[in-house]
């Protein structure tokens, strides 16, 4: 088979059947916006931007699962009961995107409220969105987050325009409410719940061949 690619509006996804590794990418179109009277971007601080978010994502979420497959397909068979990593990652690029960013510089130690518009795609951040807020008292690494990494969870299929059940935890009645140190709560780790939107794509592109998570770092 070689490679098996799915494209998405808001994503590509593909399984390297060889090697049993899954890469998937989103495409960030960005609008570089200001707030207040601050100096007009320069190409330095968009690199350095889009750099670190690169960073952020890739420290929070790539390569911190493996799949298990199981099925009758071929693929299935080959690597039924071994890890498949999974990498994700963003490409900043100036068309065909699956997302359009708006990233609005702040003054620093000021912030906006960073989104996610699912059905629109479109995602909203600030330049201070790398620094580590801390939602509880004391120093517990599981209650810090960095607002980049936990919007891009969203932008992978975490909203509750895709399932109710998705989305932020930290509201008010979610059923993961009480989950604080999950990242799509006030903390950092991931969950096999987080990467479901992803198996539901990947389990409809190979024929008899079903996904799940198998570990999780």
């Amino acid at each position: 088979m070689g490679h098996v690619v799915k494209e998405l509006d808001w994503c590509t996804i593909d399984i390297d059947t060889t090697n049993g590794f899954v890469f998937f990418q989103e495409r960030w179109k960005y609008e570089w916006l200001l707030t207040g009277a601050l100096s007009a971007w320069t190409y330095a601080e968009k690199k350095k931007f889009h750099d670190s978010a690169d960073r952020a994502i890739w420290s929070a979420w790539s390569f911190k699962a493996k799949l298990s497959v199981s099925g009758t397909s071929a693929f299935a068979r080959r690597f039924i009961g071994k890890g498949i990593p999974i990498n994700l990652d963003v490409r900043w690029v100036l068309k065909d995107q699956h997302w359009d960013v708006k990233v609005y510089k702040v003054a620093k130690g000021t912030y906006r409220t960073s989104n996610v518009n699912w059905e629109d795609r479109i995602i909203e951040f600030d330049t201070n969105d790398f620094d580590v807020k801390n939602f509880e008292n004391g120093d517990d690494p599981d209650t810090k987050q960095i607002a980049v990494a936990h919007e891009f969870g969203h932008a992978v299929g975490n909203s509750k325009h895709v399932s109710p059940n998705r989305g932020d935890e930290y509201k008010p009645g979610h059923v993961n409410v009480h989950d604080h140190a999950s990242i799509m709560n006030h903390g950092n780790q991931l969950r096999s719940r987080h990467f479901q939107t992803i198996i539901e794509q990947m389990d409809t592109m190979i024929p008899d061949t079903t996904f799940a998570i198998k570990s999780l770092q």
